[in-house]
This record gives C-alpha cells, structure tokens and sequence, in this order.
C-alpha cells in the first residue's frame, strides 16, 4: 500500500477529530473511532484487485439503485425534515446515495476501458439517470448533481469523444428529471439555498435565515487569524461538525489549519494521477475516477465553506462527521491502493466485463 496516502488519510482524520471536538465537544470520540474503521475499510478495499471491482460494478450498482428505491418507500429522515435519504437498519443508519457516488466511479471505469472505441452508451445513460433520479426524489438535488458532475469529469478523463460525451449527459439528465420530475414540486429548499447564497453575496450585514451560516462562517475565520484560537474553543455556526467541518478547523487551527488541508487533497490528486499514469488495464480509470471523486468533492465543499457556491450539503472528505460519506470516500481511497497492484506498464491489459 501506499504510505503516503495512509498518511494522509490519518492527518485528515486527526483534522476531522479537531474540527468536530470545536463544535461538538461530546462526537469527538465516535469520529476518532469512525476514523479508525475508515482506515480500515480502505486497507481491506485495497486487497481486492482493480479488474475484480469493476467486474463487481454492475451487481454493486444494481444493490444501491435498490436500496435507492427502497429509502424513497421506507426511509427516515431527519426531526422537521421531509426528505427520506437514510435506511434505519439496526442501530446503524445508511444513506444510498453516498455509496453510489463510488458506485458510479467503478462502473464508469470498467465501462469505459471496454467500450470507449464504440457506440454502446445505452448502459451509462441508464445508470446516471436512474441514480440521479433515485437521488432527486428523496430529495437531494445536491448528490445528484455532483454525481452527474463526477461522472462527467470521469468520462472526460476517459478519452470520451464530445459527441458522446453529451448523448450521455443529455439523455441520462432526460432519464432523471421523468423518474424524478414529480417529487420536485413538494420541496422548496432548493430555492430558500440559492436565495440565501444570494443574500449572502449581495447585503452581508442584512444576511439571515438561509444566509447565517455562511455569514457566521466568515466571521468565525476573520476571529480565528493566522493561528486560531485553539482546540478548545467552541465555535457557533451551524453545521460546523459537518459540511462546514473546515470553519472548525479554522477556528481552532487558524488559516495554516486550512492551508494544511489544502495541502493533504492536493497530494491525494498527486498521487492519484501518478498511480493512474503508471499502470494500464482498468486499475487506471479507476484510480482516476477515485481521485476525481475525493478531490472533486473536497473542492465543493471548501467553496461553499467559503461562501463562492450556494449551500449543498456536500460532505468534506475523510473530515466531515458523517459515518456514510467516510465509508464512501475510504473505499476510494481503496481504489487507488488497488489500482497501485495493477499490472505494470509492460503487462498486457485484459478484458473486463462492466
């Protein structure tokens, strides 16, 4: 395995422990432990070779559209919410939608590194429009655009040709908005967002309602300085163990605290695109699309944070509190540890079924 990623993997965990002890003093145990069994899900993840996970893609995408389905029937949402997006199952809550995020990226993989020489694009235009659908109705507009957003930066990476490139889009998005387009109309957050994020950026000393939390994040910053004010210290904005997780960060550690992690995704893509140039077969691919969904969706979540994008609930990887999105974001990371064991450049890549 890699001991660079590993290392990073571990600093960015150490971060999330700090970042969810500044605004939720009593979660800091059970990130610490969430952290631990992250890292474990990627060394076991990293066993298993590339070509045998994207030969698997297509049953494990077919179980997540299942469960998909099955939240929107009988599926729990949070105190004043209507949205269904979690299984209660035992004592342990699963969100679908996290795992189809690394879902998509394993099929994507397999898929292209067979098919990219031909016209077969009848199976990818099913797969993202009946997730990003699935996703939509529960609802969660969000998701289902970063995972229309990864999977085009994916096919992008591949080598599609731009004629297929937006056949697929353009369709898949036709395919959603049919499975989804009646669940749309009973929910309105999508509008309060976009009119709180314009708030924001327009009469910041006016700004409420949708528009505090990225007011109080800003202002959290400018207290926190160079330094920051200590682990110690709570911070009060909303959110700040999750999405806004890198304003805790911040508060407590100050900008070299946000510098670092900067620094630590940085190395992810780095090392990433170095596992993926230097192997072939579908351990390339999947190496890229794992990289582009860590780093792709570190970056929406630190534009959010701070204040450029509307508010989308998009997790920090390996950082945030949520125990879903790290089991997502750890077996990607197992990805690119596979795909590391792949066959050298001078071995003949083979055939994989996706």
């Amino acid at each position: 395995m890699d001991g660079l990623l590993i290392l990073v993997q571990l600093v960015l965990g150490a971060l999330g422990v700090v970042g969810v002890a500044a605004s939720e003093p009593s979660l800091w145990t059970n990130q610490l432990m969430r952290v631990v069994i992250g890292l474990v899900i990627t060394v076991i993840v990293a066993q298993i070779p590339a070509r045998n996970v994207v030969k698997l893609s297509p049953y494990a995408y077919i179980g997540v559209l299942f469960l998909l389905i099955l939240t929107l029937f009988i599926g729990i949402s949070p105190e004043g919410s209507s949205s269904r997006r979690w299984l209660a199952i035992g004592g342990f809550t699963l969100q679908p939608s996290e795992l189809m995020k690394v879902t998509v990226v394993a099929y994507l993989a397999g898929f292209f590194y067979n098919h990219l020489g031909d016209w077969q694009i009848w199976r990818p235009m099913l797969v993202l429009g009946l997730a990003a659908g699935a996703i939509v109705a529960e609802p969660d507009v969000s998701t289902a655009l970063f995972v229309f957003l990864l999977a085009f930066v994916i096919m992008i990476a591949a080598g599609t040709t731009l004629v297929r490139l937006f056949s697929i889009s353009i369709t898949a998005a036709l395919i959603a908005v049919i499975f989804a387009g009646p669940y749309l109309s009973q929910y309105s957050y999508i509008g309060e967002r976009l009119g709180g994020y314009f708030d924001f950026r327009g009469e910041q000393a006016d700004a409420r309602g949708s528009s505090y939390q990225a007011v109080q994040a800003q202002r959290s910053l400018m207290r926190a300085g160079v330094v920051g004010v200590g682990p110690g210290r709570p911070v009060y904005v909303p959110e700040a163990d999750t999405d806004m997780v890198v304003i805790s960060i911040g508060h407590a550690l100050g900008l070299l605290g946000v510098a670092t992690l900067f620094a630590l995704y940085f190395v992810i893509a780095a090392r990433g695109i170095a596992v993926a140039s230097s192997i072939t077969g579908p351990g390339a691919l999947l190496s890229v699309g794992a990289t582009i969904y860590i780093c792709l969706q570190a970056g929406l979540n630190l534009l959010v944070a701070s204040g450029l994008v509307p508010v989308t609930g998009i997790p920090l990887p390996f950082v945030s509190y949520g125990f879903n999105s790290l089991i997502s974001v750890s077996i990607a990371m197992g990805f690119i540890h596979s795909a590391a064991k792949e066959a050298s450049p001078s071995s003949a890549p083979a055939e994989v079924v996706a």
